[in-house]
């Protein structure tokens, strides 16, 4: 029992050492009801029994899931002639834990000890016994949330001279610091360099006896008027309550106005309240280029017997330099992500603008200008380079590291910058033209994705590398490894989506939406000294460089798909039905010249209703209407009832301001298919208002193709 109560007391004393380290090693705790069923000669002793076992393990990182582990059980063994005996026994020895996949593992543990054991309900001679136990077992747990786990074991364990048995268990496990992403869950105010200072008061009326403030980061600057920069300690030292007790925080510097903190309240006699401490700082501190220190006065005022006190008090405070961070919560980098910067501005959209001449239609709009603002940059000469002063992979790690993290502008002006700060200007030029964005972090490193116009559904139909792609509920993400700038978008697209998948599946991937994390961490107005403006790029060398990552986009995609319809083909009687695939499958990628050969060749054999359809949509798409309506006009008169047909003859003439024509198609498509026609009901709409309407529903990037067979 001495050992029983030894281990017990062990446990109390390592979770908590353990759990208090700032180590990327898992320490995990278990707590294991079990029962025990005898094996070998015990049956004819005992009968099954119960308990429960605690367990303390300890995996080193750099053991990839090998480490120690202790427990310690107690359960009850009921005897076939007696009641029942009772055995506590203490094993160290040996752990192994393996992931497979994202929530389940695979462990095991092996270990040898001491146990004690005495009767329970009975009497029996000389005092309680023991001797060396020794055993082992494994099983899989599942984790469900955070860092808890639940498992099923099963293990062997001998108890020499007495008892031998197969256990059956239910393992509850809580790992404790699995990585630094949960370590960083923690309350903001936990991980900053805190400064502490008891006050020297004389021990009368109401006093502010300790403060406690944190160093404060300029890019943060928003965030602290609804988040705590410290707290102060107030007591009442009087024999009477204190009334309409209030502070107020005023930092001269950065402030236009003392700060009211929370409301008045009472403070009873011998009373101690803790408040916590917020500043409404102005813009002034981004102009912070070098750390230094303030001064804070912090009043205190209050009522007491009718008669108003006031007391001040002076805190001198550390304030970080403007591009100082600390990686406690990654979503920080959106303070950075200055978008509305109006040198960012300038930049991104004069660059989208340069796409609109050699943009092609059938392409996802936000990939395109996510593609040459990607030229862009990679012109500029913007090169990834490591701090060598505050390297990501060290930052990151350490929670209470400070990193110098440049501003988009500052980026581009440096032509140089770390995984963070490319993963801020990428950002930063694509949320400026309307373009969602996200950064990942995986272990050591951070870089961006964006968003498509497309949905998962429709990304999941038209993209053939769909493994390379990322989806939300409702979104889908395209990764890029920002720090490949001076290679191909395409390559730079490859090794982000890599990335992804290899620690996505680790759960060491985390992906964070840059507009949900300005909601905590605001982007803040980057001030910089009088200067001239960023220049450009060279726009011949961009819209180059972006041609080219279209077409081997294009190609890359039609490629594999072409493949698979020309074996189709070689392989059918009905060559012409394959043919029209092909043909519909390079127009959906813009190719147009190619697929109206594939449509010509059809319509030179046969009469085949789905190519004349098709040409008539290539003859929409370029906006010669009038050879539309001949193409769409020789399918009525072999279908009047076909609805795509119908579609594009009542577009035409709406293009054309044949609104009686229009009346008489768009009647005929609501009879045969009603739910199409309110897809396109700005055929309704005449004049103008028709003209926004049908640019808004897409204009004439939006056809229908025939692909019946």
């Amino acid at each position: 029992m001495k050992g029983l109560f030894l281990c017990a007391a062990l446990l109390l004393i390592l979770v908590p050492a353990a759990t208090a380290q700032d180590n990327p090693s898992l320490v995990s705790f278990s707590a294991v009801p079990f029962i025990s069923l005898p094996m070998g000669n015990s049956p004819d002793f005992f009968d099954p029994g119960y308990g429960g076992e605690l367990e303390l393990s300890f995996s080193p990182a750099a053991f990839r899931g090998f480490g120690f582990g202790m427990n310690a059980e107690y359960f009850i063994l009921p005897l076939k002639t007696q009641d029942s005996i009772w055995i506590g026994s203490v094993q160290a020895g040996p752990t192994y834990l393996i992931r497979l996949g994202k929530r389940f593992s695979l462990f095991a543990r092996g270990g040898a000890g001491y146990y004690t054991h005495d009767a329970m309900g009975w009497e029996r001679e000389g005092s309680s016994s023991g001797s060396f136990t020794y055993g082992g077992g494994g099983g899989l747990s599942f984790r469900t949330g955070g860092a808890f786990s639940l498992g099923l074991g099963l293990s062997y364990d001998y108890y020499n001279y007495l008892y031998n048995g197969l256990s059956a268990s239910l393992y509850g496990r809580f790992d404790f610091d699995r990585d630094r992403k949960e370590r960083a869950l923690k309350d903001y105010t936990e991980t900053q360099e805190i400064q502490i200072e008891e006050m020297k008061n004389d021990g009368t009326g109401v006093e502010i006896q300790e403060i406690q403030v944190i160093s404060l980061y300029p890019v943060l600057y928003k965030y602290y008027d609804s988040h705590p920069i410290g707290s102060v300690k107030i007591v009442n030292n009087e024999s009477v309550a204190a009334k309409d007790v209030a502070l107020q925080f005023y930092m001269e510097q950065y402030m236009d106005n003392p700060m009211e903190i929370g409301e008045k309240f009472t403070l009873e006699s011998g009373e101690e309240k803790t408040i916590e401490l917020y500043g409404l700082f102005t813009e002034d501190m981004m102009e912070i280029t070098e750390g230094t220190k303030a001064s804070a006065r912090i009043t205190l005022s209050y009522s007491l017997a009718d008669a108003k006190e006031s007391r001040d008090y002076t805190k001198v405070m550390e304030v970080k330099d403007r591009n100082a961070l600390v990686w406690d919560d990654d979503r920080k980098i959106a303070s950075f992500i200055t978008a509305k910067d109006p040198q960012i501005l300038s930049f991104a959209k004069k660059v989208s603008n340069w796409m609109q001449e050699f943009e092609n239609p059938a392409v996802d709009a936000n990939l395109q200008k996510g593609m040459i603002l990607f030229e862009a940059v990679k012109s500029y000469g913007v090169r990834y380079e490591v701090d060598p002063a505050t390297p990501f992979a060290g930052a990151s790690s350490e929670t209470a590291f400070v990193d110098f993290i440049q501003f988009p502008r500052q980026t581009l002006e440096y032509t140089t910058g770390d995984c963070d700060d490319l993963t801020a200007l990428y950002c930063a030029l694509l949320e400026s033209v309307g373009i969602p964005t996200a950064f990942i972090t995986i272990p050591g490193h951070i870089y961006m994705a964006f968003g498509l116009k497309s949905s998962p559904d429709e990304s999941r139909k038209t993209f053939s590398r769909r493994s390379d792609l990322i989806y939300t509920e409702d979104m889908t993400w395209l990764p890029v490894e920002i720090t490949m700038f001076q290679d191909s978008f395409a390559e730079a697209w490859q090794q982000g989506a890599k990335q992804w998948r290899e620690n996505e599946s680790k759960e060491q991937a985390s992906l964070y939406l840059t507009q949900e994390s300005w909601q905590q961490y605001q982007a803040v107005g980057f001030k910089e000294s009088a200067g001239g403006g960023l220049d450009m790029p060279g726009r011949s060398d961009v819209t180059a460089e972006f041609v080219k990552s279209i077409s081997r986009f294009v190609d890359q995609e039609i490629y594999p798909q072409k493949a698979a319809i020309q074996a189709q083909m070689d392989k059918s009687d009905k060559k012409y039905i394959y043919r029209n695939k092909l043909g519909i499958l390079h127009a959906r990628y813009g190719l147009y010249d190619q697929a109206e050969e594939y449509f010509t060749d059809i319509n030179r054999e046969r009469v085949f209703l789905p190519s004349l359809l098709n040409m008539g949509n290539i003859s929409f798409i370029r906006n010669d209407y009038q050879e539309a309506l001949k193409w769409y006009n020789q399918v009525l008169e072999k279908d009047g009832d076909n609805k795509k047909a119908l579609l594009g003859s009542a577009r035409c003439n709406h293009e054309l301001e044949n609104y009686g024509m229009v009346s008489s198609a768009y009647s005929e498509l609501k009879r045969s298919d009603p739910v199409l026609a309110q897809q396109f009901a700005y055929l309704e709409l005449r004049g103008s208002e028709g003209r926004r309407a049908s640019e808004a529903q897409g204009g004439v990037d939006q056809v229908l193709w025939e692909d019946e067979e």
